[in-house]
């Protein structure tokens, strides 16, 4: 539970047992117990959620797969907090990163380049957090199929220099308060590492590149709940139906 739930008295709605959640109110329940891959309650850190989830992933990514991890879910769910974390429960992108540079520097026999670019989804229109000035981007798609995008690609020698960049990006990405969440995400956003590697000792040898995808996607709301007027309103509706297409996608 976050503060203000604490703060307001509220109680815990689900029971926990290792992958199982089933309704705290007994008079309310059917009988269902939902099962999932992993399930994690309020004591468990992000360093929890990445060991079991995100790592294996990572692994993956620096081996030369691609991969994306999607934080989802209602809004004030707690999304932000386990991408961004805080000073005592570092998030996913510093404990990416923490990994991607130690990997790099025990190999000796690799060498690597390192990028990343970061974006945002607001009002079904993608701009560049990396460039202020690069706003209202452009979707392609060459021959190929692949998805290109104009957004600046940061390189990176080191994990301060991701997270500075990436709190650069964070000033401008759009947040507003609503009923529901003092900060609320209204957009979504893209964080796309760029993986470049070769053989150290084969000038001419093939490059090879993967990308892992680090999205915070803003959440979905109940008009009834956050009481969004005017622009809120209208945020609202447009990550709802951002938020719909990506489950038909997904199906």
């Amino acid at each position: 539970m976050i503060h203000r739930e604490v703060a307001d008295g509220l109680e815990r709605l689900w029971n926990i047992r290792e992958n199982c959640i089933w309704e705290a109110d007994e008079s309310s329940r059917h009988g269902e117990v939902y099962i999932f891959d992993h399930v994690f309650n309020q004591e468990c850190t992000n360093s929890d959620v990445y060991g079991s989830v995100v790592k294996p992933l990572v692994d993956s990514f620096m081996e030369g797969f691609n991969a994306t991890i999607f934080a989802y879910g209602q809004t004030s769910s707690g999304k932000t907090h386990t991408i961004l974390g805080n000073k005592t429960d570092p998030g996913l992108f510093q404990l990416v990163s923490n990994q991607l540079f130690q990997h790099v520097a025990d190999q000796v026999d690799e060498r690597y380049l390192i990028g990343f670019s970061y974006i945002e989804i607001y009002n079904e229109k993608i701009n560049d957090l990396l460039d202020k000035s690069n706003q209202g981007l452009t979707i392609r798609e060459d021959i190929k199929g692949n998805v290109l995008l104009d957004a600046r690609e940061a390189v990176v020698d080191n994990v301060d220099q991701v997270m500075e960049n990436m709190m650069q990006g964070n000033k401008i990405r759009r947040v507003a308060a609503t009923r529901m969440n003092e900060r609320s995400s209204r957009s979504h956003t893209i964080f796309r590492i760029i993986l470049e590697s070769k053989d150290a000792n084969q000038k001419d040898g093939p490059v090879h590149i993967s990308y892992l995808n680090l999205m915070d996607l803003a959440g979905s709301e109940r008009v009834s709940l956050t009481k969004a007027a005017g622009e809120r309103l209208e945020e609202g509706a447009n990550i709802n139906k951002s938020l719909s297409v990506l489950g038909n996608v997904i199906r």
